[in-house]
């Protein structure tokens, strides 16, 4: 046994009970094993900077604190994601039609972002898919809340004008509004 893993055995038997019981008092029961393993998991890849004496414990607490964090974030997360899921569809589709236009539509959203710049792909994710704010957008990309704004403004633009765009490149719809059926105008 190592000198580290001999470290870990002795912060594990002089904690255990603590940061249980620690995290048992702010998550549910079935969270509390899953907390508690992460919180040594990440004692045991930093061990070198876990204090020694009475800093150790407010350490594992910190360490747990941060790793609820990740917890409640996660569960809030998939509880939006399956409000989403479950309001997909929520209006009923009558017709093979409408479902196959839906799905196009779709399709073309897709395309069109994929047809962005890197940066106003990331700007348009980040804000629409993982819902962050301006000022979460910000963070993450490490610029200010003004140019945040001014690119999601940009990225907005140019998605609409790479949709509409293709389109008109791919739907015989745009023939039918400018004044008449795609197959008259074919067989005319």
């Amino acid at each position: 046994m190592t000198a580290a893993d001999t470290r870990f055995v002795e912060i594990y038997e002089m904690s255990y009970r603590h940061v249980y019981g620690y995290c048992r008092r702010r998550t549910s029961a079935d969270r509390v094993d899953d907390a508690v393993a992460d919180t040594y998991l990440t004692a045991w890849r930093k061990i070198d900077q876990v204090p020694r004496g009475d800093d150790c414990l407010p350490w594992l607490y910190g360490v747990a604190y941060r790793v609820l964090g990740r917890q409640y974030r996660g569960a809030s997360r998939r509880g939006r994601l399956a409000e989403k899921l479950a309001s997909v569809g929520a209006e009923p589709v009558s017709l093979p039609e409408e479902y196959v236009v839906m799905r196009d539509e779709a399709r073309l959203v897709h395309e069109a972002l994929g047809n962005l710049k890197p940066t106003d792909q990331e700007i348009l994710k980040l804000t629409a898919w993982e819902e962050l704010s301006h000022d979460e957008a910000a963070i993450a990309l490490g610029i200010s809340r003004g140019a945040t704004r001014q690119r999601i403004h940009e990225a907005k633009k140019n998605l609409a004008r790479e949709y509409t765009r293709l389109e008109k490149k791919r739907s015989p719809v745009s023939t039918i509004e400018e004044g008449g059926a795609w197959w008259q105008r074919k067989n005319a």
